[in-house]
């Protein structure tokens, strides 16, 4: 966790003048051009979420922005987050899934599978979740697969405001090649402007993603 020198960030007067906001976060729903994913996943025989995913965490990554956080009222920028997903049970209520951390989409998903079998079989409140839930080096994500949405609204209590992003992906609208996104960020630490160098970061690693299995498969066919 590295501290961000306010007296010296470009966005002191920003962060201060959202401080004392009921709401100070800012919700943008769009459509996220997936490129050839869920062809070359499907190909591949993977998971398409956990592909998207996988390219999350990478963007992630690469933007430091989406890592700044709020503690004990200061910024800070985390140097690295987990991906905290939720995942639904068989009998259809969700659980909170903590995703691997790996740079290898097929370790990334090998790690996420095993989080995931012993996540399922905790109860809501089980030790992986309170283990992480106080944690800042996070970003909540949620799946809706079965439907496509326009907006979002988050569920919300009183209490300190981490900063942490909160994502929700819906359906793949296959005719477009798109998947619904809402992206949810505390407006004291980014802007929309921020919003859209992320998105294109995280279009450059789906593009990216698709390249890599793309590759893989020709070596295995030669």
């Amino acid at each position: 966790m590295k501290k961000i020198a306010l007296t010296s960030w470009e966005r002191k007067e920003h962060f201060e003048f959202y401080q004392d906001f009921a709401d100070p976060n800012f919700n943008i729903t769009t459509n996220l051009n997936i490129h050839s994913l869920y062809f070359s996943a499907s190909q591949a025989d993977l998971s398409f979420t956990y592909c998207y995913l996988y390219c999350l965490a990478r963007a992630i990554e690469q933007c430091d922005f989406m890592r700044y956080r709020i503690v004990d009222k200061c910024p800070v920028e985390a140097e690295s987050v987990t991906i905290s997903s939720t995942f639904l049970k068989s009998d259809n209520t969700f659980r909170f899934v903590t995703l691997s951390e790996s740079k290898n989409v097929h370790e990334f998903i090998k790690q996420s599978e095993n989080n995931k079998s012993i996540a399922l079989e905790q109860p809501l409140m089980g030790d992986m979740f309170l283990a992480n839930s106080h944690s800042v080096e996070q970003v909540y994500v949620s799946i809706l697969p079965w439907f496509q949405f326009s907006s979002f609204k988050h569920a919300s209590h009183d209490g300190d405001n981490l900063g942490i992003p909160k994502i929700i992906f819906g359906k793949l609208n296959e005719d477009k090649n798109s998947l619904p996104v809402s992206i949810e960020v505390h407006h004291g630490l980014v802007d929309g402007y921020h919003i859209s160098l992320f998105l294109d970061e995280f279009h450059r690693q789906i593009i990216a993603l698709c390249s890599y299995l793309e590759e893989e498969k020709n070596f295995y066919q030669q």
